[in-house]
């Protein structure tokens, strides 16, 4: 390795190239990948935001038990923003659009066997869904949390599979952060 390698390189003791055949390899790594890449391309249109004082604050997090960010808008509020990929499986689009799948990437049980992947309906307040699996670009469309359905079993969690339009104001979706942002209970 050269003093110039990328920090995945010196911890891994890999050169990059290795590290991105290990990938294209597996699947769940690409997945996984594409999330974290979402996330990266998502945190400088928010920082953009933040830049012209749109907002005040931003954090991105990557701990399990917390959204992927917190901002704080300029009335004051917190906002827990969840980011998520459409799905790339043609299977999953018609006319009106793509899905999404709202669930935790990790699983398990609860001490009642009752499963762990669902997000609570109040865990965050907005969705921040990246296009790329379908459009091939990193662009995001915007819901505010309350918009989004529940289990009729479980009414306090999110349903897994929502309805993603790929473009336009179209209901509660929107390209634009702040404008679906608005749209958050109070």
């Amino acid at each position: 390795m050269t003093s110039s390698s990328h920090p995945l390189e010196k911890k891994f003791n890999a050169p990059a190239t290795d590290i991105l055949e290990a990938i294209e390899h597996g699947f769940r790594a690409q997945v996984d990948v594409r999330g974290k890449l979402a996330e990266l391309y998502l945190y400088p249109h928010l920082e953009r935001l933040r830049a012209e004082g749109r907002i005040l604050s931003l954090q991105w997090h990557d701990a399990d038990g917390k959204p992927d960010f917190e901002i704080l808008m300029q009335n004051g509020r917190k906002l827990r923003v969840e980011c998520k990929n459409l799905r790339s499986n043609e299977a999953f689009s018609d006319k009106r659009g793509c899905r999404v799948e709202i669930q935790k990437t990790r699983g398990g049980k609860d001490k009642e066997g009752r499963k762990t992947r669902g997000y609570l309906a109040d865990y965050f307040d907005l969705l921040a869904v990246c296009t790329f699996n379908q459009t091939g670009k990193w662009a995001f469309r915007f819901v505010a949390a309350h918009r989004l359905a529940r289990r009729d079993d479980a009414p306090q969690v999110l349903k897994v599979m929502h309805q993603v339009p790929l473009t336009g104001e179209d209901e509660f979706w929107s390209d634009d952060f702040l404008i679906a942002a608005r749209d958050l209970k109070h």
